[in-house]
């Protein structure tokens, strides 16, 4: 409906287009935009007070530019500013992180080590949803909410809704245990840890008593 509306008037638009642009064209003095009430009001105001404001205002005062002229400041700077030089490639130092995890053997993502509260990482969830499956009466939903400081709803919602992989041997129903290297890997280094930790908290025990 609007294409044939254009169509139908676009004659009348276009009549005697020529004629009309050139008269507007020729004319002397634009036709200026109207203005508001209280910028005619400030303008008549102006012109009672002060008539020939504007031409003194656009008016070169000779006397002002050779007071400008006549000013010249100069400044002096004790010290000497090094300027800093170009860093080419070769020079920047490119930005490194070395961070490679608690496991040395998996190429694991980063995970902040500020977890806010009422919130747990992946590895968290994967290793409270390991530890239910392998004995769910010592790693319940209200142990496993109160170690990580998790609501209880989350954790039982999380227990019901993600299950790890499990192997089904083909042509039986039942899935079969096996064991996981990766998992092994994973249990032998937190081991690690553990012990480190215990052997350092010994040492620093012994260094208390020895002061």
């Amino acid at each position: 409906m609007g294409n044939f509306y254009s169509v139908f008037t676009r004659p009348i638009r276009t009549f005697n287009i020529a004629n009309r642009a050139e008269k507007i064209i020729s004319r002397e003095k634009p036709i200026p935009a109207p203005q508001y009430a209280a910028a005619d009001k400030q303008r008549k105001l102006t012109d009672e007070v002060n008539p020939h404001f504007l031409e003194e205002h656009y008016k070169k005062n000779i006397q002002l530019d050779q007071r400008l002229k006549d000013v010249f400041v100069t400044s002096k700077d004790p010290q000497e500013i090094n300027e800093p030089k170009e860093e080419t490639k070769e020079s920047k130092p490119l930005p490194r992180n070395r961070y490679i995890g608690e496991n040395k053997f998996m190429y694991e993502p980063y995970e902040s080590t500020v977890i806010p509260e009422g919130k747990c990482s992946l590895k968290q969830a994967l290793t409270f949803l390991l530890q239910h499956k392998q004995d769910p009466v010592t790693h319940n939903s209200e142990n496993i909410a109160s170690e990580y400081k998790i609501d209880k709803k989350v954790v039982d919602d999380i227990l019901k809704y993600f299950k790890l992989y499990v192997t089904v041997a083909v042509g039986t129903n039942s899935p079969q245990p096996i064991t996981d290297p990766i998992q092994e890997i994973i249990d032998h280094n937190r081991m690690e840890i553990e012990k480190s930790k215990k052997k350092k908290k010994k040492e620093d025990m012994k260094k208390e008593e020895e002061t």
